[in-house]
């Protein structure tokens, strides 16, 4: 017992210290670099027009300050270790995994948000994969023209009108809104494996967490690693990089924001592949 409490804890504290991270994304086929430089330069460039939506600051800032010791002194090793000892190949294909694992709840907010196609299209992506994908590892149905994307509760929030609320970043969660704090929370209740109490069980939501949080804080040990170098402010220009992010990833890649309904400030990300 003592060693499956130890275990589950050590795969949250991956997955959360990755959160900020995995979070961030763009759909389409992914490389070994999944941030352009030219959101690197905006994060670096516009870090003051969050600054209405973080009446928190003072506590943020000495939170992400905990945070950035930790990533430095665990998570960044353990995700340069995997880099180092895993083929490129193999990482793509744990990314595709993961993500396929997700299409359940991606299918569920799509529905919610009133995007049938898209629902169609997540539906096609997840039994192409699941099936002659081998179980996501490959993604044909990308080869075939069903591009990938993403959804959460938090994004089907703010579709549905709710305000983003104030910026917060907590230690092992990563940074979020008040309002894809919540929901990050129901989407939690959305997943199935969250039900079933077995060992079996218990070592799956385990070892998805861990193989994860690595997964994705390998992905973005470069761009952040640039950012943290360049930025006179780490945190102004994280914050940016992560609410920008939002902002394309609710419009669902449109560019000019000003023709979209009022529904936010900000949404959440999306894991690369």
């Amino acid at each position: 017992m003592a060693f499956s409490n130890l275990a589950g804890a050590a795969a949250i504290f991956l997955a959360a210290m990755s959160g900020s991270a995995a979070a961030q994304g763009v759909a389409g086929d992914q490389t070994e670099s999944p941030v352009a430089q030219s959101e690197i330069d905006a994060a670096l460039s516009d870090t003051s027009a969050a600054e209405a939506v973080d009446p928190w600051e003072g506590f943020n800032r000495k939170m992400f300050a905990v945070h950035v010791f930790m990533d430095h002194n665990f998570l960044i090793p353990t995700a340069k270790a995997y880099r180092a000892t895993t083929p490129p190949t193999a990482r793509r294909g744990v990314r595709r995994f993961l993500m396929n694992i997700k299409a359940p709840g991606i299918f569920i907010n799509d529905l919610l948000q009133g995007e049938i196609g898209r629902a169609g299209e997540t539906l096609s992506r997840f039994f192409i994969n699941s099936t002659i994908g081998a179980g996501g590892f490959a993604d044909p149905a990308a080869q075939i023209g069903i591009a990938r994307h993403s959804e959460d509760f938090g994004q089907t929030l703010a579709v549905w009108g709710i305000d983003s609320g104030p910026y917060l970043f907590l230690p092992m969660v990563g940074p979020m809104t008040t309002r894809d704090g919540f929901g990050k929370i129901v989407q939690i209740g959305m997943d199935p494996l969250l039900y079933v109490r077995t060992p079996p069980a218990d070592i799956a939501r385990y070892s998805r967490a861990g193989v994860g949080g690595v997964s994705a804080r390998e992905q973005f040990l470069d761009p952040l690693a640039d950012i943290e170098a360049k930025s006179l402010d780490y945190y102004a220009s994280f914050r940016s990089f992560y609410l920008q992010a939002q902002q394309r990833e609710i419009a669902n890649g449109v560019v000019d924001y000003s023709g979209l309904p009022d529904i936010g400030e900000f949404e959440d990300f999306d894991e690369l592949e």
